[in-house]
């Protein structure tokens, strides 16, 4: 990703230093003739336009015949030119007007950065650098060498009739703030949706799809036309992601509803109330070894006096933007191209889990940040940045691991990648690159076989969840812990399959071109295997009832390389159908190294096209992602579904057992129960209760459960029995899951009221709550 063409570069000493051409009269530039073992590089200075003027760049010296179309080519397509019989660009009349700069690929000496690359993003606007191969001389039989003079190699460039334009100022914001003014009109829009969802209006669903399209593809239009400088394409992104948190924040303003949120809220409060780290907590009780959000969520309550849940939305707000801005400082540091950077975030804003789950004050949405600087740190260290960027990097792992296990884990895995690319394709092999991927292993490791030690117990379920899926999917006999995966609406399919068959086609152009051009970029390569990771991720989201939500986790990672990929075919107009070589090998036929620089209707067509994909990737992320299709939109009470089922009832039993019932009580329930039970009520949650609801009555065997279990209260919600649940399960451990075709009777709900050892203890007409083992 280091050898796109910039033009806020400042030029290198030798070519400050170098004399400029002084254009003819004519305007005719002319390369004098090389030695043949000099530099094959040559720099020329084009003259200002003055009208429409020709500049002709005369290359003179040894050389046997008119160059063909190859690698030393540069091809002017201008529209409506004559064709030309015998030179080095062929031009038909009608063709559209497409720059390309066709250049040699440079044999890297042993240590060398890529020479070619260098000398290319540090050229200026007014700086045109053609490397032709030094053409062979003719020898006599004397042994001197003599030049033939008969052909003359001419590239003729006609400068447009306009000023000299004035110099870009490097704080330019450009069109930004006015694309972003219209992608707030959308944020209005998605706001009255709820406002409409709410209410259960029929408008609401339109007005959300509507504005979410205005939120988002504006930006992506502005990013893809490729006229926005660095200050404008980064605040462009920066806008977006605002916007976007805005969006997650409208949903519940006032409160968290998520069940992990809930878990971090508890985690924050403690912290606030005890003024100490490491805080037992009953409802995540991972989260207590990794305290990087509590912490910083509690630092801001106390230094503010703002509530617990409104310095948490700020905290998430905030790491959330640090993300964004660190993946496109990466992408910029390795590609030198705004456009890139921009394509890139804009593409990863496309990710399943992207608009809630990873701005959610949850503690991933604290480690990202640092995961992103890290890359970036070690981007910049790798690339002769110095030990400050080697420190830089090891303080980004620190936080990083002490914030979230699964991030750690991640990190370790994308610096161990980037060091193996590196070793696989530098000569001589650069061991020293291990350093970094070694000491995150060993800090990782430390944390966890020390301190975080309940973190391995803790991902057994998910581990053991996901093997008794692989199980059912290769023709295991399926098991009811692995569930039965939801049916997907058939047009919530086609949009999620067309997005992800056009990122498909694109990584497969991306490869082909890297493969037969013999790249060596090794952060291109790293990309390249981190996307075909996110399509084997993928193939998770058919893997039982819990394959999205290990598609949607594994993406918020193998998303980052598969969106630098799609921003190099978009931007860099890489050719998914290539044209025939000389042979009529299609597929073979090796592309020309450099970039194609697009403009015209091609470059129009590129932008609407790219802007239609990453617009359908965005609609198959929201109907694939989080929150479910069924709860986009806020409403009333659904049983089972996460934000949607947190209401007054639900909250104002939880208030009473936070009241009334001992820290050490140990209360079941669905999912909902349990979740605010565990966080407002802080009680000791117990899951595995499903059973006890679907008993169509009180015996022996429920009895049982209720002592092997140690269970002291129930929480039962009479709305079970109104609606089905959204995610095909009432409970979490559900037996029933996957098999659930009517709600709960009134004979299963009301069982507990003909008990004589389980008495009623709070009843708000909705909500009941029951004490086990009462006389």
């Amino acid at each position: 990703m280091g050898d796109q063409p910039t033009s806020d570069r400042k030029r290198t000493p030798e070519e400050a230093d170098a004399k400029p051409a002084v254009p003819l009269p004519d305007e005719t530039v002319v390369i004098p003739p090389r030695p043949p073992d000099t530099d094959e590089t040559q720099v020329i200075r084009l003259p200002p336009t003055k009208g429409d003027d020709t500049v002709v760049i005369r290359a003179t010296g040894p050389a046997k015949k008119k160059r063909t179309v190859g690698d030393d080519t540069v091809i002017i397509r201008l529209p409506g030119s004559p064709a030309k019989t015998g030179g080095t660009a062929r031009k038909k009349s009608g063709t559209d007007d497409t720059v390309i700069i066709r250049l040699p690929s440079s044999t890297k000496p042993a240590g060398a950065k890529g020479a070619l690359s260098t000398v290319r993003k540090q050229a200026g606007d007014d700086t045109v650098i053609i490397r032709l191969p030094q053409a062979p001389a003719k020898k006599q039989a004397a042994g001197r060498a003599v030049v033939d003079k008969k052909t003359d190699e001419t590239v003729i460039i006609r400068l447009p009739a306009e000023p000299a334009p004035e110099p870009s100022r490097a704080a330019d914001l450009g069109w930004a703030p006015w694309v972003l003014a219209v992608s707030s009109l959308g944020v209005v829009l998605v706001a009255l949706a709820y406002a409409g969802g709410r209410h259960e209006t029929g408008w609401a669903m339109t007005a959300y799809w509507i504005g979410q399209v205005i939120v988002f593809s504006p930006v992506v239009f502005r990013l893809l036309s490729r006229l926005a400088g660095v200050a404008e394409s980064f605040v462009l992104v920066m806008g977006l992601a605002t916007n976007q948190y805005m969006l997650k924040w409208m949903y519940s303003p006032d409160q968290f509803r998520f069940p992990d949120e809930l878990q971090h809220w508890l985690a924050t409060t403690l912290i606030t109330e005890s003024g100490e780290l490491f805080r037992p907590n009953n409802a995540l009780p991972p989260a207590v070894h990794f305290p990087g959000l509590a912490e910083m969520g509690a630092g801001l309550s106390l230094l503010t006096g703002l509530p617990v849940t409104a310095a948490g939305t700020i905290v998430a707000g905030v790491a959330h933007l640090i993300f964004v801005g660190w993946l496109f400082a990466a992408v910029l540091r390795a590609s030198n191209s705004p456009a890139m950077a921009g394509v890139a975030c804009v593409t990863y804003a496309t990710a399943m889990h992207y608009l809630f789950f990873n701005s959610m004050f949850l503690y991933a949405t604290a480690a990202l940040p640092f995961f992103m600087l890290t890359v970036w740190a070690h981007r910049r260290w790798r690339a002769a940045g110095g030990r400050r960027f080697l420190a830089l990097a090891v303080i980004g792992i620190a936080m990083t691991t002490v914030s979230h296990h699964v991030t750690a884990f991640a990190l370790v895995a994308t610096l161990l990648l980037l060091a193996v690319t590196e070793l696989a394709l530098e000569r001589p092999r650069p061991w020293h690159s291990l350093i970094v991927p070694a000491v995150a292993l060993a800090i990782v490791c430390s944390w966890i076989g020390f301190v975080a030690t309940d973190v391995i117990s803790y991902l057994e379920a998910p581990v053991q969840r996901l093997a008794a899926s692989l199980n059912q999917m290769f023709g295991g006999a399926a098991s009811e812990e692995a569930g039965v995966t939801k049916p997907v609406p058939l047009v919530q399919l086609a949009v999620q399959g067309l997005g992800i068959l056009g990122l498909l086609v694109l990584f497969l152009a991306v490869a082909r071109d890297m493969i037969l051009r013999k790249d060596r970029d090794t952060w291109r390569w790293a990309a390249l295997v981190g996307g075909a990771v996110f399509f084997a991720g993928n193939g998770a989201r058919f893997l039982g009832q819990n394959g999205p939500e290990i598609a949607g986790r594994l993406s918020t990672f193998t998303y980052v390389p598969m969106s630098i990929i799609a921003a190099i075919a978009i931007v860099h107009a890489v050719q998914i159908i290539p044209a025939k070589d000389e042979n009529g090998r299609r597929w073979l036929s090796v592309p020309p190294p450099g970039v194609a620089v697009t403009t015209g209707r091609r470059l129009a067509g590129q932008v609407y096209i790219g802007t239609t994909l990453i617009t359908l990737l965005m609609v198959g992320a929201r109907t694939g992602g989080w929150p479910p299709v069924s709860a986009l939109l806020p409403g009333p009470y659904m049983p089972a579904a996460y934000e949607r089922s947190v209401d007054a009832y639900g909250v104002d039993a939880s208030f009473w057992q936070e009241r009334e019932l001992p820290r050490e009580a140990r209360v079941g329930g669905d999912i909902t129960a349990v979740a605010l039970s565990s966080t407002y009520g802080r009680t000791d949650p117990v899951r595995e209760v499903g059973e006890l609801y679907y008993a169509p009555e009180w015996t022996a065997a429920e009895e049982e459960v209720v002592r092997t279990l140690a269970i002291d209260y129930l929480v039962v919600d009479h709305r079970l029995g109104d609606l089905l649940p959204m995610d095909n399960a009432y409970f979490q451990s559900d037996p029933m899951a996957g098999r659930i075709t009517e709600p709960l009777s009134d004979a299963q709900l009301g069982k507990f009221d003909q008990v004589a050892t389980i008495s009623r203890l709070y009843d708000n007409g909705t909500v009941r709550i029951y004490q086990m083992g009462s006389s």
